[in-house]
């Protein structure tokens, strides 16, 4: 029965998924076309039908199984303490939980998969069988680990694998930490990963982005493995990812395109979302802050305390099969400066139903509204916290919700394969308080990836798929515009021995913005993993990446830009390019001493980047200008003492990013990046400590200061932040909450991100959270 199910399911997948027009033809299993603008949105609606199609078939035929009813606790091998949040997985099936405040967790077992997976950050990773019983108690004790190696990752290659198998450099943010530092956007707990910076709210990994407000990025961001760029302008909108949904997130540097195309150009930002809980449970976090006064008070605007609060509530429960999660969060802050004040509210749902233990389908929808006021640069430096006369009075508004589904089939031990199917909405203007719209723009990005997962032998494991995507964006700015594109990609992962394996991929992407001409490219990674004994690892890679110019990198068209310029189309561009090498290692040199190293070296051709020229009026465009090569090295040190209770993270980062056609430091880019991590747990209350070091600027645009007249525009300095913390937890002594208070940037240092921005002076934060089970 189950395999005449299967076979049942894929000639339901194959005839629904047979798109035809009159011109164009979309095969799911067979070649790609491009699809016209007229079929993006029929395109979206086949695969959604063969996805609903699949569930009723599966829930109609598949059989119910007699199942192994497993409960268990997992803790600490050192002292028996409960670990919270272990992922416990079956095997080869879709099934899986993670322990609950107490350490405890309870899974319903086939009898044909009895193999668990138990894993945790910090602790080294068991696996266990589980007897014939009907009805088993088990403790899993796992051993404490400072490394991170057992850790479960699956953006490197595309599925789940220990961080020790990975031949490239990752990072990893775990939840804890999202937690501990208060963190309320995605973005500010990036700026602890080694090799990370920002100009502003633009992510820059190893130097290999600059500065291009509002267009493109060089690294792609994924929520559950799905792309997650605007449509117009191709950048990432850190805001709209509700923090308390975030189990971990996992940031790959280098190039990334030979397995997720176009934006990987930089690196890879993964970020997974919480698993939903098998028994019902409740959150709620409730948080209120205060900006210090401006350093000088030549720069104080307003008489009023400037206040920042929010409000997070949640639930998760699992029922008969399928699990919900729910959160909403609001987000109110005053600014420091003048105008720059916000209002957020983010909506999220997650529900996943377990067709058998073999299949499951999980969908998922997040809802995010901005409402903000409008601040680009400063008025003059004794001004500093007031915007430019010309920019006063204008908000910007922003509507932006997502929706996926993925559908996941284990069809044996040796395969399963998963289809997944993401529409990314964004609707945003920026108006005058004189009832003037000034910018307005409405995309729509689609994306579907088919991938499936074979294990061919004890050596081999292959990873294929195809992928098709769509653009479309009505804009005042960047015009009418369709785009589309596909691609196949395939990559092996060979082991010569259990200590010693190697990484082949190639994916072949098409794109097109319609009217313009059609781009193509191959992009190859090779990678080499050798573990000479379980403390010491090296890695070797390289990859082709590149990025399509985005639809507002070509067409933006407008007078707006808070200067005497105007931006003009740039529909001539080109595709940008890169080869990047790296050979990094993981050395484990005492019980409480891990050292990390990395050198590396991008070759970029054909990057883009904005162009200022004379003429009647002033414009902007964008050109293929830049031939650039970066180099440089990374380097972590982990440790550790009295048990486990006083931890160090020591990180630094060294760029050389140089144009080589004039031989200059590229713009927008530091030269060192260095952190500080430190953090003390006494019984009930944690102590920590975080200092950051950005080196100065080596170059910027001076033209751009010059253009837009930016007063003491060149005005940059080294950062150096300092921040502190403690929280008490008193979960376990019975009160369900924990409180936190965070002072951010505690010597009130001045530095800015971004030219012409001061960034927050010394703020508090004080925090209350806890979980209803």
């Amino acid at each position: 029965m189950l395999y005449f199910a299967e076979k049942l399911q894929t000639m339901s997948l194959r005839g629904i998924c047979r798109l035809t027009d009159n011109k164009h033809q979309w095969h799911f299993f067979g070649r790609i076309s491009l699809l016209s603008s007229h079929s993006n949105f029929r395109f979206l609606a086949c695969h959604f039908v063969a996805v609903l199609g699949m569930t009723i078939i599966g829930s109609v035929i598949l059989v119910s199984q007699e199942r192994i009813s497993v409960r268990g606790k997992v803790v600490s091998s050192e002292d028996q303490s409960a670990i919270v949040g272990a992922s416990v997985i079956i095997v080869n099936t879709t099934m899986g939980t993670a322990t609950d405040g107490d350490g405890k967790f309870s899974l319903g077992i086939p009898r044909d998969r009895k193999t668990i997976s138990v894993s945790a950050v910090g602790y080294k990773s068991s696996t266990i069988i589980i007897p014939e019983n009907k009805t088993v108690e088990i403790t899993i004790a796992l051993m404490p680990s400072l490394i991170q190696t057992q850790t479960i990752v699956v953006t490197a290659n595309k599925r789940p694998q220990s961080l020790e198998e990975v031949p490239v450099s990752m990072n990893i943010i775990d939840a804890k930490m999202f937690e501990k530092r208060n963190i309320i956007a995605l973005d500010d707990a990036l700026r602890y990963v080694p090799g990370v910076n920002f100009q502003q709210w633009q992510i820059n990994i190893r130097a290999s982005s600059g500065y291009s407000r509002g267009v493109g990025s060089r690294v792609l961001m994924l929520v559950d493995g799905a792309p997650m760029l605007a449509g117009d302008t191709g950048e990432i909108t850190f805001e709209t990812i509700p923090v308390s949904q975030i189990d971990r997130v996992e940031v790959v540097k280098g190039a990334g395109s030979a397995l997720y195309g176009s934006g990987a150009l930089g690196g890879v930002i993964n970020v997974l979302t919480k698993e939903i809980d098998e028994q019902p449970m409740m959150w709620w976090k409730l948080y209120g802050g205060v900006y210090s006064n401006p350093a000088y008070d030549q720069w104080k605007w307003s008489e009023k305390t400037r206040f920042t609060n929010g409000q997070i509530f949640g639930f998760s429960t699992t029922a008969d099969g399928l699990g919900m999660a729910a959160s909403l969060q609001r987000i109110s802050d005053d600014g420091y400066r003048e105008q720059d004040w916000l209002r957020r509210y983010n909506v999220f749902l997650k529900l996943k139903y377990d067709i058998s233990p073999y299949q499951s389908i999980a969908f998922t929808s997040n809802f995010f509204q901005q409402y903000r006021g409008d601040f680009l640069w400063w008025k003059d430096l004794k001004n500093a916290l007031r915007p430019a006369d010309a920019q006063k009075n204008v908000t910007t508004s922003s509507l932006r919700f997502n929706n996926s589904v993925v559908y996941k089939h284990f069809v044996s031990e040796d395969f399963y394969y998963d289809v997944k199917a993401v529409h990314f909405r964004g609707n945003w203007h920026r108006d005058s308080l004189s009832t003037k719209q000034l910018d307005q723009s409405i995309s729509d990005a689609l994306v579907v990836d088919a991938q499936g997962n074979l294990t061919l032998n004890s050596k081999h494991i292959l990873t294929f798929g195809i992928v098709g995507n769509a653009e479309r964006v009505r804009s005042n700015i960047f015009g009418v515009h369709d785009g589309n594109g596909g691609a196949v990609y395939v990559q092996d992962e060979y082991s010569f021995a259990e200590n010693i394996s190697a990484t082949v991929g190639l994916r072949h992407d098409v794109k097109q913005v319609i009217g313009l001409q059609t781009n193509q490219q191959t992009n190859p990674k090779f990678g080499l993993r050798y573990t000479l004994n379980e403390l010491h690892t090296i890695r070797a890679s390289v990859g082709s990446g590149f990025r399509t110019p985005s639809i507002g990198e070509l067409y933006t068209s407008t007078r707006n830009t808070g200067s005497a310029a105007i931006v003009i189309p740039s529909v001539n561009l080109k595709p940008e390019h890169s080869w990047t090498y790296e050979i990094s290692s993981t050395n484990m040199l005492s019980e409480n001493l891990q050292l990390e190293t990395a050198i590396f070296h991008s070759d970029f051709s054909n990057m883009i980047e904005p162009n200022i020229f004379l003429d009647t009026i002033p414009k902007i465009n964008f050109r293929n200008i830049t031939q650039a090569r970066i180099q440089g090295m990374e380097a972590s040190v982990l440790t550790n003492f009295f048990k486990r209770s006083l931890l160090f993270d020591m990180n630094y980062n060294y760029n050389w990013a140089i144009d080589q056609k004039t031989n200059t430091f590229l713009h927008f880019r530091p030269r060192h990046i260095a952190s500080l991590n430190s953090e003390y747990q006494y019984e009930y209350v944690t102590f920590g400590m975080d200092y950051r070091f950005t080196s100065r600027i080596e170059t910027i645009d001076n033209k751009l200061v010059e253009l837009a007249k930016i007063k003491n525009g060149t005005q940059r300095v080294a950062i150096h932040i300092v921040d502190v913390r403690v929280i008490t937890n008193v979960t376990p002594v019975g009160l369900p909450f924990r409180a936190s208070l965070n002072v951010n940037n505690v010597f009130g240092y001045n530095y800015n991100e971004l030219i012409g921005n001061v960034s927050p002076p010394r703020y508090f934060v004080l925090s209350f959270e806890g979980i209803i089970r």
